[in-house]
């Protein structure tokens, strides 16, 4: 899985994740996980559509889309570029709804597994996320709310 660069490991960049993938021997079979609040806290710019046109080029072309077998999916309780690994509940948080709608629908990703990595005090906001994001994905378009970033 892909870090947050807060600089106690290596995992931030997609030339380090392939990197660790060749060391390991028959890279065919070891696969990466990409976590978006990591990436996003990492400087990868997910959160606008340019952005992440530019990081999925970048995966591809490093480690090959293929490589990618799982998306953590969270959002950030950090700004963009922190190097903090500080996960958020989806579409409240410094990534916002908009980017999530893009990520899940992207035509090189929608495909992948997305796992909810969220905070899990209760289970009623596991539910609201997975509720978020069904919705992102049922409806093709973000519901326009106004997004809680954290104080």
């Amino acid at each position: 899985e892909n870090t947050a660069g807060a600089g106690q490991g290596i995992g931030e960049t997609f030339e380090q994740l392939a990197a660790i993938r060749d060391a390991a021997g028959a890279s065919e079979r070891v696969g990466v996980c990409l976590d978006t609040a990591h990436l996003f806290a990492a400087g990868h710019p997910i959160h606008t559509a340019e952005g992440l046109e530019q990081v999925v080029q970048d995966c591809a072309r490093t480690l090959g889309l293929a490589a990618v077998r799982a998306v953590h999916l969270n959002d950030s309780k950090v700004p963009f570029g922190a190097k903090k690994d500080r996960h958020w509940h989806i579409g409240r948080g410094y990534i916002g709804l908009e980017a999530f709608w893009r990520i899940l629908t992207h035509p090189r990703l929608a495909a992948l597994p997305f796992i909810l990595e969220t905070p899990k005090s209760t289970w009623q906001e596991d539910r609201r996320n997975l509720t978020t994001v069904r919705s992102l994905v049922e409806d093709h378009a973000p519901r326009r709310r106004a997004r809680r970033v954290p104080a």
